[in-house]
Parts: structure tokens; sequence; C-alpha cells
């Protein structure tokens, strides 16, 4: 029987959960994320036809759903597809009885088929490895930008130098959180903090704090404004470091993409350990 690819149903939610485990259980561990957790999000998602995603999304433009590729009633691969202004593909896994047999592929297309009748133009991906990379260049992806992953637990007490000041904003200039559904997160409990960076009357970098509801880990992006005042990243830290500790989260992680890779130094002084690194691809539908 040929290997088929469907929308996650809740009847398969439990064989979703065991590849979220087998596939990504490591990495999850690192970020203290509660799969358990994961498993009944995805069963109140996929409830009633996935009734709830529909919801969503017409709410606030923000889509989400999950591939799975089945070989009679046995999942053995899925993708998760997450839509908004540039839709983003994360969470590729397959079986490894599976693997070499074009089920990757399958899950792929489909989802750009998908997402090129649904009027989008452009979609991004990450892949860990070299093998992942030259899989996903075999559908259109070329290489866009270089991320380290770099992370701590929470300080009890901090020595930083004051290098600027950090102010809560309503907006800044970062690319939307795929999790962040504007009003929705008092439902869905992600919490979301913006803040401006200022060294006098200088606006010089921008971030956001990103706490999920399934993770023990807290996340800064950040964004420089002006190039040459990094050390003014101290105040940024000092704010997530307080922030966190006062939503309970034990860790701290902060992505750095080529843009932001001169932050390094001073998260490596701040007792920061790159635990990840990858390759952000983008393809043209």
């Amino acid at each position: 029987m040929p290997v088929e690819i469907k929308t996650l149903s809740r009847k398969d939610v439990d064989q979703y959960v065991n590849l979220l485990r087998l596939g990504f259980g490591e990495e999850l561990q690192q970020r203290g994320t509660n799969i358990a957790r994961i498993g009944r999000m995805a069963r109140v998602m996929s409830s009633f036809g996935g009734l709830p995603l529909r919801l969503i999304k017409v709410t606030t433009g923000r889509g989400l759903y999950n591939l799975v590729a089945k070989d009679g009633s046995r999942v053995v691969g899925v993708l998760t597809v997450i839509e908004g202004r540039e839709p983003i593909l994360i969470g590729a896994y397959i079986i490894e009885e599976y693997r070499r047999q074009g089920v990757a592929l399958g899950l792929i297309r489909e989802a750009l088929r998908r997402l090129k009748k649904h009027g989008y133009s452009h979609v991004q991906g990450s892949v860990y490895n070299h093998t992942a990379q030259l899989l996903v260049e075999r559908v259109g992806f070329v290489p866009c930008d270089h991320m380290d992953l770099y992370q701590r637990s929470l300080p009890k007490h901090t020595s930083l130098p004051d290098g600027g000041f950090a102010r809560r904003t309503r907006k800044v200039e970062l690319p939307r959180y795929p999790y962040d559904l504007g009003p929705l997160n008092l439902l869905t409990g992600v919490h979301i903090c913006r803040i401006s960076i200022h060294s006098g009357d200088e606006e010089t970098m921008e971030g956001m704090l990103i706490a999920l509801p399934h993770q023990t880990v807290g996340e800064i992006q950040v964004r420089i404004i002006v190039p040459g005042r990094e050390e003014t990243f101290s105040a940024l830290l000092k704010a997530g470091y307080e922030w966190f500790s006062h939503l309970g989260r034990s860790s701290i992680s902060v992505p750095l993409h080529d843009d932001t890779a001169s932050l390094a130094t001073i998260l490596t002084k701040e007792g920061f350990v790159k635990r990840h690194s990858w390759v952000q691809m983008k393809c043209d539908l």
C-alpha cells in the first residue's frame, strides 16, 4: 500500500506525539518542553474536524496544521506547516525504516502545493544537517540565513554593565513569532513582551521576549538597529532575566542570525553555551 499524505486527525495524535519523541526528544528536553501537553493541545486543535484551527486562522490570519504520512493506519512521517505573512515548515521527521523512499519529499511537496493554492509566494524552513539541506534543495529551497542557538540557566544574580535601558513597547520591527496570536495569547498561554533598548535618546536595539506554555525555557529574539552599539544588549538580557524569572522559567535561549552574530561574544561571556546551529532555507512557490 503506498504512503498517503493527510492532515493530522484526532485519532492520529498519539502516534504523532511518539514521532515527536523519537525525532526531537533530546532537543525538546533541552528546551524543557512538556511533550504530553503538546499532545493535549493537538487533540483540542484537531477536534470537530479541525474547527479550532480554522477559527484561529479566520481570527488572526495565522494558520497551523500538521501533515502526516500514513502507511495504512500507521503514521510514518510528520511535518508541521505554520501559515502567516511568510509560512514556515518545521518538525519534519520520518521513521527510519521509511527513509530514502520519498516520504519526506512527499510531505514537503504536499505542503508547498497547499501553500501555493492558498496564494503564498514564499516559504521558509530550517535544516540541521547537510543531508537535510540536499533533500530540500531538490524541491527548490536555497540557503538564506544561518542561525546559532545559545542557552543558559537563568542566573540568580546579574552583574551586567549598564550599556543602556529597556522600555516596553507595543511594536517592534521583528518578524512576527509563529505562535504569537495577538489577543488569543490569553487563551493559548503564550507570553510575549516587546522591548526597545535605548542609550540616551538613541534607540539601539529591539527585542522580543517569548515564553511558551509547554516550555521551561524563555527565548529572546533581537534586532540590532545601530551597529557598533552591541554593548546595549546587556539591557535586553537584564530585562529577559527578570521577566522570565517572574514567569517561573528556568532557562533562557537566544537565537542569533547572520545579522546579530556579533552578539555571540557577549553571550559567551555571560555563560551561554551554543546548543544548535542550523541553516535557514527559502523557496519561491
